[in-house]
């Protein structure tokens, strides 16, 4: 039992039903905001298309300013519940009026409560245990298959619930899945480690160019609130905006490791550093779920799964998240195992295995696309349910793995920081997707041709692959030195 509770703290699945319900709420946005742009408020496919990802972005990129507000003024809690209660707001907007106005309004709001919210929360997990504790991996994934089933309820309900009982009805049962978030995280604060909390009062008041910084968060959430609704309104100025703001990021986390004195702290963010680039990459492929494999499904597939005929949206979350709740129990196992008697793998091995995962599942793809180039007949979906387990398989080793090691390596004054560059890395990832599947156009005459549509596709995958291969290849290569530069860095 002790060891039980050595791996699993009580704490651990409070914050797991929070992240849990605050997936349920995220996925359940993502799964119809498109279908509610187009169909209910008349949006043309194009433009419905980058208001879905500006919001995926902000989503991503805003837990980087977050985590930095977590170190230095809020605290741990109390960020995560303002965050949580701006997603419930956000829900309530979106649920209250069908009008472009109110989605963009929502939608800024579920962003910056995400950004509080989502790297505070993924923190508070590493804090429940000791320094050097080798089940942090195990915690860790346990904590990412909240995420999962948070997913896999968004993708069976949401849509459902839209058809049948309207969308307000959709956005209300997102709503509701965050005030129960909210309510489980409350619960929860006796069993979180409250002395790393970070919070102290003095911080709220401290004054910083003749302005309290509680003023400064309320005019600075004001403005870069003000600025996404400006974004989503203009969409075509958010691609830009997203990719210097990118490459600023980027450029300042290589800074930062250089301006560090510490030795130690210096390695442990270039650590980061690559570990975050190698996410990119997987994330590159591994959100194709949302971008390409949609369309290939819908074209190329015989949507069917047990007599079921299903939508091809169904295919972007259901197989995915379950395969994550029945693989995440046998990785939870198999590293405590591994790390009871010291034979864990380093964390750069584990991404290589990821990046590994990721050729096969694309390159299965591929092998697919050019059977139906080839005969011109659509193929089964337990293809499309196959390829996406192995794809799993990778996600697991490297997306909680990330996590732990962010946890894990960087420095105390800089770990919500840091913690948000790890979602940047989501983002970054969520916009090369987009940018890859843009290279796999399809004519809109030849739409319905099969052969057609499924030679364009296999010539995304196949190049996939191959990127991806070379991608493993240097991840194997560097290992070494990334394992050099985490050695002796890990910290609670």
């Amino acid at each position: 039992m002790t060891n039980l509770k050595a791996k699993y703290p009580t704490g651990l699945f409070f914050l797991f039903a929070t992240e849990m319900w605050e997936r349920f709420s995220f996925y359940g946005i993502s799964a119809v905001l498109v279908l509610y742009l187009t169909t209910k408020l008349g949006l043309p496919d194009n433009e419905a298309a980058l208001v879905s990802g500006a919001y995926m972005a902000f989503t991503f990129m805003s837990p980087l300013l977050g985590g930095f507000v977590a170190d230095k003024i809020l605290g741990l809690r109390y960020s995560v519940t303002l965050g949580g209660i701006l997603i419930l707001l956000g829900n309530l907007i979106l649920a209250w009026k069908e009008a472009l106005v109110a989605v963009f309004a929502g939608l800024t709001c579920v962003a910056l409560g995400t950004g509080y919210l989502k790297a505070t929360v993924s923190v508070m997990v590493g804090k429940l245990y000791s320094d050097g504790d080798t089940h942090r991996d195990s915690g860790y994934t346990l904590f990412y298959m909240g995420i999962n089933v948070g997913a896999l309820m968004a993708g069976v309900l949401m849509a459902w619930v839209a058809k049948t009982y309207g969308w307000h009805n959709c956005f209300y049962l997102s709503s509701a899945g965050m005030f129960l978030g909210l309510i489980g995280f409350q619960l929860g604060y006796p069993y979180y480690n409250n002395d790393v909390d970070g919070f102290k009062r003095e911080n709220l008041f401290e004054k910083h160019f003749g302005f309290p910084n509680f003023g400064w968060l309320i005019v600075g959430t004001i403005a870069l609130g003000s600025l996404m609704v400006y974004l989503f309104q203009n969409p075509g100025q958010t691609k830009i905006f997203i990719s210097y703001l990118s490459i600023l990021i980027v450029i300042g986390i290589f800074i930062l490791a250089l301006t560090c004195d510490d030795k130690r702290e210096r390695n442990s963010i270039f650590a980061i550093l690559i570990i975050i680039i190698a996410a990119i990459c997987f994330q590159s492929f591994f959100k194709q779920m949302y971008n390409s494999l949609t369309l290939f499904v819908d074209r190329d597939f015989n949507k069917v799964l047990f007599g079921f005929s299903l939508e091809a949206s169904f295919f972007s979350l259901v197989p995915n998240s379950l395969s994550v709740i029945l693989f995440a129990g046998m990785f939870t196992w198999l590293w405590g195992k591994l790390a009871d008697i010291g034979k864990n793998p380093s964390i750069p091995m584990k991404m290589f295995f990821a990046l590994c995962f990721a050729v096969l599942s694309s390159a299965l793809f591929a092998w697919v696309a050019h059977g139906i180039s080839g005969t011109g007949e659509k193929a089964s979906a337990w293809w499309v349910v196959l390829a996406i387990a192995i794809l799993t398989l990778g996600e697991l080793n490297i997306l909680p793995m990330g996590l732990s090691a962010v946890s894990t390596l960087a420095p105390k004054r800089y770990s919500s920081f840091l913690m948000g560059a790890w979602f940047l890395g989501t983002s970054l990832g969520g916009y090369f997707s987009g940018f890859l599947t843009s290279l796999a156009s399809v004519e809109k005459e030849k739409i319905d041709d099969v052969a057609y549509t499924a030679s364009v596709y296999f010539n995304l995958y196949w190049k996939c692959s191959i990127a991806l291969a070379v991608v493993a290849v240097i991840m194997f290569l560097i290992s070494p030195l990334v394992k050099k530069l985490m050695a002796g860095t890990q910290r609670g």
